[in-house]
């Protein structure tokens, strides 16, 4: 059997430890959303900052899902 990081804690107290990370995440990307379209409103018009910009979101998003990089985002 898989050693569970919540080994210990009661059942009730896991969905709860549970739904406080999630939603913790789903603030956090919220709030990379919105810093990423200031900065997009922001910046001059022109395809290679929108899309370094976008590179950042998307890795951003990876961090608050708890997903490595890939070696093609982290080249970026």
């Amino acid at each position: 059997m898989p050693i569970s990081f919540f080994e210990g804690i009661p059942e009730d107290q896991r969905a709860e430890v549970t739904r406080r990370n999630m939603e913790r995440r789903f603030y956090a990307l919220a709030a990379a959303v919105r810093d990423h379209e200031a900065s997009a409103r922001r910046s001059a018009p022109g395809r290679g900052h929108t899309r370094a910009s976008d590179e950042r979101l998307y890795l951003r998003l990876r961090q608050i899902c708890g997903e490595p990089a890939t070696q093609e985002h982290t080249a970026a």
